[in-house]
């Protein structure tokens, strides 16, 4: 899957501000590059910059070479080799090769336009750029055809970037647990919503940062559509809270569910789920007892495990 940094988003409002503006994205790499296929790094003619291409080291060659795309409004590809020498003089740990391509904006540029009303909605956006002319357009593909990660088709000389939904993690319960693992999604850049009908627990003096829903989890989760890119966790140790959120994560696309207890106890959250008429198979989804196995104790080690197993199971769509 592929999601890396918003650049639609600021960009989007430096064309607002009628800023001129070239994006710079990774569209092909060798070796231990320092970013991935489908980095992007906006550069205004101010030579203000969002976000990046590399780590450091040809950030500004980039930035010349898009200042000369604003002033032409060509579009260019440059091939950058970044030696083990320069690698480390920057801070990476090795060299690599990157393929650029950089893209001067319209003034009111209807893909950047309609890219961030689809990152409203929580779309998937898959933009299809022609590497000779420069040329892009916002397509769909059928799902067998999608592939999961922004590339360069080198036959065609054609590249898909492809931006996924902001990730956003549903935690049931506004336990002591669920504070710390607030605090690293958030790290994580993920939305995180806290679902709980006691406001003891959920209040914003305990998550500042999060959407609070002090309702039960089957009316507060009834009005969302979930997809890959969305995370579940139950953490109350109550089945009359936890199983209604479970019920409705089983019956749905989303992307991780797991859920807080023992093996004991979740062998007893299996029966009571079959009992409501759901099979092993749907049960299986369930990541319980939750987390990565790292003999965690403490609430803050608890939640990096559940952390680490949702990126896990994130990077391996």
């Amino acid at each position: 899957m592929n999601n890396l940094d918003d650049i639609i988003t600021p960009t989007f409002n430096w064309l607002k501000e009628k800023n001129k503006v070239a994006i710079a994205t990774v569209i092909s790499t060798w070796g231990s590059a320092p970013r991935q296929v489908g980095g992007q790094m906006a550069i205004n003619e101010k030579s203000e910059i969002i976000g990046s291409v590399s780590g450091g080291c040809v950030e500004n060659s980039v930035i010349t070479e898009a200042l000369d795309s604003l002033k032409d409004k060509k579009h260019r590809i440059k091939d950058y080799g970044i030696t083990n020498d320069l690698a480390w003089e920057v801070g990476l740990a090795c060299g690599g090769n990157l393929k650029i391509l950089i893209n001067p904006l319209e003034n009111d540029d209807k893909i950047i336009f309609k890219a961030k009303k689809m990152i409203d909605k929580r779309e998937r956006i898959i933009i299809e750029v022609d590497c000779e002319t420069g040329n892009r357009k916002i397509i769909s593909k059928p799902d067998e055809e999608q592939k999961k990660t922004s590339y360069l088709d080198h036959n065609k000389n054609i590249f898909y970037h492809i931006i996924d939904p902001k990730p956003r993690l549903f935690i049931i319960g506004g336990v002591h647990l669920s504070q710390a693992l607030s605090s690293l999604a958030n790290i994580c850049e993920f939305q995180v919503i806290i679902i709980d009908p006691r406001n003891y627990f959920a209040n914003i003096k305990r998550f500042p940062n999060d959407l609070i829903i002090n309702d039960w989890p089957d009316e507060a989760l009834k009005n969302y559509k979930f997809n890959f890119s969305d995370n579940i966790v139950t953490l109350t140790h109550d089945p009359k809270i936890d199983d209604l959120a479970l019920k409705i994560a089983l019956n749905s696309n989303i992307g991780y569910i797991g859920s807080l207890g023992s093996r004991k106890t979740h062998a007893s959250r299996i029966e009571r789920l079959k009992s409501e008429g759901y099979n092993l198979e749907q049960i299986s989804k369930i990541h319980a007892p939750i987390g990565l196995n790292i003999y965690s104790k403490t609430p803050q080690e608890i939640a990096l495990s559940i952390m680490a197993e949702i990126i896990q199971v994130r990077r391996s769509f």
